[in-house]
């Protein structure tokens, strides 16, 4: 067994308020959700140490094996040529966790790079089987001629710990403490269903939780000192949320949230009624702080892991944005208990995936 890996991926910063939002957005991987399978595997991997995805050749020294934290590496944007070039000059067993494919809800399978299928078929040589996050991920490796794979899901709910968080129930009344979460990047717009969900936030003054909002985040961490980052923010949240200014700055100042380190992310969550939205993390962070969560599935990522971790959720395609969305009827009870009763298998899964790859686990104790 293994008895000094390393873990390449994204973990919690505790205290960003010495550098540049920037530099902290930079950090997370322009996504704070990673943060969520980095610490999961980190907690989870016996005699594991934190490392980054820019390491260099004095960083493993002493390491016995490399665990990647993956996300949607399968995807026909992306090249991971320079990573293949580095991990293959290692020489170390490699193993990767949660690998997923991006494309949309039809399923499409992705045309990968060269670069991304060399470090695919170099993990393939060197582990003993691949963690997907879900049945679509798997046939695609299978395309490319990958066989050795485990559906395992993500890591991030093996947080919980042995058993299934408890998950308290939601009421109507409860709906004042409702958190959404949309999807959208850096500074750019969306589509017009996330458009639609994030002018619903505001409407009804609801929390939201950031995660890859970079134009939002100003506003949310107050970080008003750069005039030129400012007015490109205020420009663009002005058109996105369709209100004047001072009135999308004071919901976002007030009302959106965002996270660079998991614990107070999953503090805050325990004092809300219910999460939803299309961010595969901010409903998995919820459920970790038993409170429940409807995940709006848009694409095919969302949904093969909706599905292997009995996350509940709902279409997009089933939510009519004429119109108001009423939050309070997304809440699926019987979603809840269908993620209650798939816990146990959840975690043997990875188990199992563990002990193949020789990692020793907390998560068998």
């Amino acid at each position: 067994m293994h008895k000094s890996p390393t873990i390449l991926g994204i973990f919690s910063q505790e205290n960003i308020s010495k550098i540049t939002l920037d530099q902290a957005f930079s950090n997370s991987g322009k996504n704070t959700g990673n943060l969520l399978f980095s610490e999961s595997l980190y907690h989870n991997i016996k005699g594991s140490s934190k490392g980054h995805l820019g390491f260099t050749d004095a960083d493993l020294e002493g390491k016995d094996c490399i665990v990647l934290a993956a996300a949607n590496w399968l995807n026909s944007d992306i090249d991971l040529g320079s990573l293949y070039e580095r991990l293959r000059r290692t020489k170390l067993p490699i193993v990767i966790v949660g690998l997923g494919a991006q494309a949309s809800l039809e399923s499409e399978i992705p045309k990968l790079k060269e670069g991304t299928l060399n470090l695919v078929r170099l993990i393939a040589e060197r582990s003993s089987t691949i963690s997907t996050r879900g049945v679509f991920s798997a046939s695609v490796l299978e395309t490319y001629g990958v066989k050795n794979v485990s559906v395992t899901g993500c890591p991030s709910l093996l947080l919980a710990g042995p058993r299934a968080p408890t998950i308290k129930k939601f009421l109507d009344e409860m709906k004042d403490g409702i958190v959404i979460g949309g999807t959208r990047h850096g500074f750019q717009s969306t589509s017009l269903f996330q458009i639609h969900l994030y002018r619903q936030a505001l409407k009804f003054n609801l929390h939201q939780v950031l995660q890859s909002e970079l134009a939002d985040m100003y506003f949310s961490l107050k970080r008003f000192s750069n005039a030129e980052i400012l007015s490109k923010s205020t420009n663009i949240l002005g058109a996105l949320y369709g209100e004047n200014e001072k009135r999308v700055a004071n919901y976002l100042t007030e009302k959106t949230h965002v996270f660079f380190d998991l614990k107070p992310w999953l503090e805050f969550m325990s004092t809300k009624a219910m999460y939803v939205g299309t961010r595969l993390h901010g409903a998995i962070a919820s459920l970790l702080a038993g409170t429940p969560a409807t995940l709006i599935v848009h694409d095919s990522r969302t949904a093969e892991v909706a599905t292997a971790l009995n996350i509940p959720f709902v279409n997009e395609a089933d939510i009519d944005i004429r119109k108001d969305i009423e939050f309070s009827d997304l809440y699926l009870p019987d979603g809840i208990k269908k993620f209650n009763n798939g816990y146990d298998q959840y975690r043997s899964n990875f188990i199992e995936f563990f002990k193949k790859n020789n990692l020793n686990t907390t998560a068998s104790s």
